[in-house]
């Protein structure tokens, strides 16, 4: 039998993985803190603190897009169907959104 350790020990697996996924927290703001899991953003964690607060929440930034998504959904399934002002409002929120979040990151990365 050999003595080489497996690469599906504990401490490869430690070392090859674990450090690799552990939570970072910004604790910016206490309650309502940002978790990155990896290394996903972490270069523009600042871009994005700043635009959460000034846009909104990744909860009110979804719940726009899917409202907009909606919309195109069933306008694309019942064609003949008629725009309301409704679905206008919820396109045009989309817009807003894309245009603040736009201006929020630009001024984020010029400060």
């Amino acid at each position: 039998m050999s003595a080489s350790p497996s690469i599906f020990g504990m401490d490869n697996l430690f070392r090859n993985y674990a450090l690799s996924v552990f939570p970072i927290t910004d604790w910016r703001r206490f309650f309502s803190p940002t978790i990155v899991f990896g290394e996903a953003n972490i270069a523009d964690s600042d871009t994005e603190q700043k635009v959460v607060d000034s846009v909104g929440s990744y909860g009110y930034q979804l719940n726009r897009i899917l409202d907009a998504l909606a919309v195109l959904i069933r306008e694309n399934e019942e064609p003949e169907s008629p725009r309301t002002e409704k679905d206008r409002r919820m396109l045009d929120r989309l817009l807003d959104l894309h245009e603040a979040a736009d201006k929020a990151a630009k001024r984020a990365q010029t400060t």
